[in-house]
């Protein structure tokens, strides 16, 4: 297995391995599942899904390498939107409600005024891990085309 594959495969395994532990385990103050998350349903889908893309990356089958980084990509973006707008911008009352009853009590790392609330640190490490998982997966994913030629 090239290093490109093989770092590409530990990524995506620490994001299924961290995400799954978050959303599964109460580690407050660093998370809050004490009372379940609400989207436990999308949280197995996602285990899914990023263990589909581990064995894709793994087997160099790239059409699925492919769709992988269309999911971290697509997820990404929704994280931005999520967390980072309404850092930004500001949140919605909707959002402030959400973030009250979710995030608020969780550790955090980034300061808070008024209706700009950050990510919190899990959510933030998250999306690090994320970032790493897709970066690594395009490269591995471009690597594996390039041997194809």
């Amino acid at each position: 297995m090239k290093r490109r594959q093989v770092v590409a495969v530990t990524s995506q395994l620490l994001l299924l391995i961290y995400l799954e532990t978050v959303e599964w385990i109460n580690l407050f103050p660093w998370n809050d599942v004490r009372n379940g998350n609400g989207q436990e349903v999308l949280d197995v889908v996602l285990g899914i899904l990023i263990a589909g893309a581990v064995v894709a990356t793994w087997l160099r089958w790239r059409p699925g390498m492919l769709v992988a980084i269309l999911l971290y990509v697509v997820w990404m973006g929704l994280q931005i939107v999520t967390f980072w707008v309404p850092w930004v911008r500001g949140a919605t009352p909707h959002w402030q409600r959400i973030y009250e009853a979710n995030f608020a009590q969780t550790t955090q790392w980034f300061s808070r005024a008024g209706t700009h609330l950050p990510p919190d640190a899990n959510h933030f490490v998250l999306q690090l891990i994320l970032v790493v998982a897709l970066i690594c997966t395009a490269l591995a994913t471009w690597r594996c085309g390039e041997l194809q030629e």
